[in-house]
């Protein structure tokens, strides 16, 4: 016969992996409710067959008309290059903007959150340049960097840098001293306090700062191909949007927005992986 304590401790893990995937198929249920009203609203107010538009065609497309734009888009391309290359374009200057963010913010925050003189250095510059619009500067990016991507890149890295650097800094700012302090009682070296305690326990915050950082990086995108490019999405919706081709500037703005949550939802994913312990006592 099984103890009552052996049993309560085996039926524990069971009810909360339970509830947890309960809880994780009403999310989903929720999620695509809000998706799909928000396509019931659309379809209601572009009319169908059955009562006239509320708004105009030229200012809102029905969902209908977005779809064949698309399809025609991915058949015929826009202006001499396919969907395909407009997509991959942007997606080249994001990714490595990105990328380079990820890479230099996350350790340079890191060492401002640890060593006072490199914070001393680094911050208040950071601080300084992290208000200014990067847009305003994008005539001095296109003299410095060229009209290649190198200026692109540079633009969308601009406000996305800063936001990284500062959000990995806080995290390691924000772990409590006290484990600091334990973890070096126990005679724990910088090395080990840092790879045991300092980076797991400020891994969520710079997580988050990821995720904070792609929004951003995103519509920097679009400030990025306003000038002095002939391809990418965002060019493309500009462009299309002159000639009040409504249809194709939803198609741009849609995958780019398809583009923000499917990155969003990627890091979201690395971080329940790596960070498996957050949330649980």
């Amino acid at each position: 016969m099984t103890p009552p304590s052996q049993a309560i401790a085996t039926a524990e893990p069971y009810d909360a992996a339970v509830l947890e995937r309960r809880a994780d198929r009403r999310d989903r249920s929720l999620t695509t409710a809000t998706f799909a009203g928000f396509l019931v609203l659309w379809i209601v107010a572009t009319g169908s067959s059955l009562w006239p538009p509320l708004i105009s065609p030229i200012f809102l497309p029905s969902p209908l008309s977005v779809i064949r734009a698309f399809l025609k888009l991915v058949e015929q391309g826009y202006q001499g290059n396919s969907l395909a290359h407009h997509f991959g374009v942007s997606l080249y200057r994001f990714a490595v903007a990105f990328s380079l963010c990820i890479l230099i913010g996350v350790p340079l925050g890191l060492l401002m959150g640890m060593v006072r003189p490199i914070r001393a250095i680094f911050e208040p510059p950071i601080q300084a340049i992290r208000p200014i619009p990067k847009l305003a500067l994008l005539p001095l990016f296109l003299i410095w960097f060229g009209i290649g991507n190198l200026s692109k890149i540079v633009v969308i890295a601009g406000p996305v840098l800063p936001l990284i650097a500062i959000g990995a800094m806080q995290a390691v700012r924000s772990v409590g001293r006290k484990k600091i302090q334990a973890a070096q009682a126990l005679g724990a070296g910088h090395w080990t306090v840092f790879r045991r305690v300092v980076l797991p326990a400020s891994l969520p915050g710079i997580f988050t700062a990821i995720r904070m950082s792609i929004s951003i990086g995103v519509t920097m995108l679009v400030a990025a191909e306003l000038t002095a490019t002939s391809d990418g999405i965002a060019w493309m919706s500009l462009t299309a949007a002159e000639f009040l081709s409504t249809d194709i500037v939803l198609v741009g703005v849609a995958i780019m927005a398809m583009l923000g949550y499917a990155l969003d939802r990627l890091v979201h994913a690395t971080e329940r992986r790596v960070v498996h312990w957050s949330g649980t006592d």
